[in-house]
Parts: structure tokens; C-alpha cells; sequence
């Protein structure tokens, strides 16, 4: 009897770990608490200085509980990262109908997200923590930055493809709107703290980067 209950205390021991999901929603509530608890925490006041035990002391529970979803501090700081930038993912570019108004919402959409107070507080999280985390600035640069890079270059083939826009180079292009549209919100952020765009300006710097941009690329009047 004994060896019995050795063997399923650890069959239940791995279901603790990294990538475990609660199997009741009691469980899952749980951890999202926690989540979002060290999600707080971390954009707030940083990685370095949030500690398990005030991410405990906000989420509630205890720090077996804590350590059962996210074995390190490390893997909850991953966590956070892919949630937050997950749930932030740009919409598919498909529509042929109105090339225009379609680059128009990507734009604003990528706007809205990269210029909120949180994804600014999350960027200079991880500016901050790259040399401890390297895989961590990967993940974000790659399901973040360069996926919205990639989703605009398949668009821009696929317009090339239909004779629907004149471009040269996909990958180019999808580098000079990005470009146009983010690198001088950017530097303001940086060096001036500058503040959250409101919906207005962000739709009239959509706008107006689409139309910029379609006049250099020639787009065909059939579009």
C-alpha cells in the first residue's frame, strides 16, 4: 500500500509544474490571480525589486500554491510576457476588398497597443531585464515586433500577387510603414516620456500614414 501512494503523490507532483494548467476552475482562477498580481507588480516597480512574497501577499493563497503553477520567479516573469503580449495580437490582414481602410485598422490596432501605458511599461521592463533574460527579449521581440512585421509582409505579397500594389520587395515595405508609423512615437516616448496618443491622433496618424504610403507604392485604382 505504501509503494502505491509513493507512486501517485508523484504523478501528482508533475502536474505542478512549469506549463501545468489548474484543472478546476477554482485552480484557474488561482492562477490568473497570481498572474495578475506579479503582472502589477513587475511593470510597476520592476523585476529585481518584486518579490514572491508580495505577489503572494497580493494575489492571496500561500507560496506553495504560487510555486505549484510557477516553479521560479523567472518562469512567472515569462508568463506575464507572453500574456501580455498575446493577448495583444494583431488581427489578420486578408480583406482585398479596401486595401486602404484594411491597412488602416492594422495601423491603428498597433498603435492603440504599442502607445498604451502598459505595453510602454512592459517595454521598458524588458530594456531593462534583457541581459538577465535574454529568451525573455527574444520571445517579446518575436511574438511582438517581428510578428507584426511578418503579418504585414505576407499582406504585401499577396497584394503584389494580385497586381494590386507596385512593391519590389514585401519585407521592404513592410519595414518603411512600421517605420513611418512608429519610429517618431518612439523617440518621443524615449527621450521625452512623451504621453499616450488619444484616439483621435492615433486615427489621423493611421490615416495619414496609409495615404503616404500608397502613394509611394503606386497603388492600382482597382484596389
Amino acid at each position: 500500500m505504501a509503494a502505491k501512494k509513493k507512486k501517485v503523490s508523484k504523478r501528482a507532483g508533475k502536474k505542478g509544474g512549469r506549463n501545468s494548467v489548474p484543472v478546476s476552475s477554482r485552480g484557474q482562477q488561482r492562477k490568473a490571480k497570481i498572474l495578475a498580481a506579479a503582472t502589477q507588480l513587475f511593470l510597476k516597480i520592476g523585476y529585481g525589486e518584486t518579490s514572491i512574497d508580495a505577489i503572494v501577499e497580493k494575489s492571496g493563497g500561500s507560496k506553495a500554491t504560487l510555486y505549484s503553477f510557477y516553479p521560479t520567479k523567472a518562469d512567472l516573469f515569462r508568463a506575464v510576457v507572453d500574456s501580455i503580449v498575446t493577448s495583444n495580437e494583431s488581427q489578420e490582414l486578408k480583406s482585398l476588398d479596401n486595401v486602404r481602410d484594411t491597412l488602416v485598422v492594422f495601423a491603428e490596432h498597433r498603435l492603440r497597443v504599442a502607445f498604451s501605458s502598459k505595453h510602454r511599461a512592459l517595454t521598458r521592463l524588458i530594456i531593462a531585464e534583457r541581459e538577465r533574460f535574454p529568451d525573455i527579449a527574444r520571445m517579446y521581440y518575436e511574438q511582438g515586433p517581428l510578428h507584426s512585421h511578418n503579418l504585414l509582409r505576407d499582406y504585401f505579397e499577396i497584394l503584389i500577387d494580385k497586381g494590386l500594389i507596385d512593391i519590389r520587395s514585401a519585407d521592404e515595405a513592410s519595414e518603411f510603414f512600421r517605420g513611418m508609423l512608429m519610429h517618431q512615437r518612439y523617440i518621443e516616448q524615449l527621450y521625452l516620456n512623451a504621453s499616450q496618443p488619444s484616439e483621435e491622433e492615433i486615427g489621423v496618424r493611421a490615416r495619414h500614414v496609409v495615404d503616404r504610403f500608397i502613394e509611394a507604392y503606386h497603388q492600382s485604382d482597382s484596389s
